[in-house]
């Protein structure tokens, strides 16, 4: 068990780390980030819910310290939102499933990928939207300033949308490739000859 608890320690660092340094390289282009994938992979990957969360939280925390800040109202919405996706954490272990070190279904486990994340990406979007909105007077507060304000976002959420299925996408294959590269390697038991 230490062996696991070390490992997750060390994955939670790495993810962190990496995350991190792929939002402050690709902080021009607008809602291209990470962090709603690394918050996917990492529900599908701790055992522990808390440290799955832990990762998108830490990754805005420190990206955000040398990007700079934002409305605190509206930052603590946005953190909520990016760490979300590790709710999906039940329909990503379903459909993504190693067994002996292949994917139980290349179809069920790219369908379910990509439908977790659109839905973090257009949850994102919904609610970020609102929340900019609400908080800021750039909007007429009303029904038609809210669509007006979803409106404008549409050419942001392009890069929202792209940045979580491009993020997931390399997340997952890259762990299945390694747990499938882990699997061949492994020493295979050696046949008993009788003689």
């Amino acid at each position: 068990m230490k062996q696991q608890a070390r490992t997750e320690w060390i994955v939670l660092i790495l993810l962190v780390a990496s995350g991190v340094s792929l939002r402050l390289l690709f902080q021009d282009l607008p809602n291209f980030a990470p962090v709603a994938a690394l918050a996917l992979f990492s529900g599908y990957y701790f055992l522990r819910r808390w440290m799955a969360i832990l990762v998108p939280l830490l990754v805005m925390t420190l990206s955000d310290y040398f990007i700079g800040g934002y409305h605190l109202g509206l930052m603590v919405l946005i953190y909520a939102m990016l760490a979300l996706p590790v709710a999906a954490r039940g329909i990503l272990r379903r459909v993504f499933r190693m067994e002996r070190g292949r994917l139980s279904s290349t179809v069920a486990a790219v369908a379910g990928l990509v439908a977790c994340g659109v839905g973090s990406s257009l949850l994102f979007f919904l609610v970020s939207n609102a929340g900019h909105w609400l908080f800021f007077d750039m909007y007429d507060h009303t029904i038609s300033g809210l669509l007006l304000c979803y409106l404008r976002a549409l050419e942001f959420f392009r890069f929202t949308l792209a940045g979580d299925l491009c993020f997931a996408t390399a997340l997952f294959s890259g762990y299945a490739l390694a747990m499938n590269l882990g699997y061949l390697h492994q020493e295979k038991p050696r046949p008993v000859l009788d003689v």
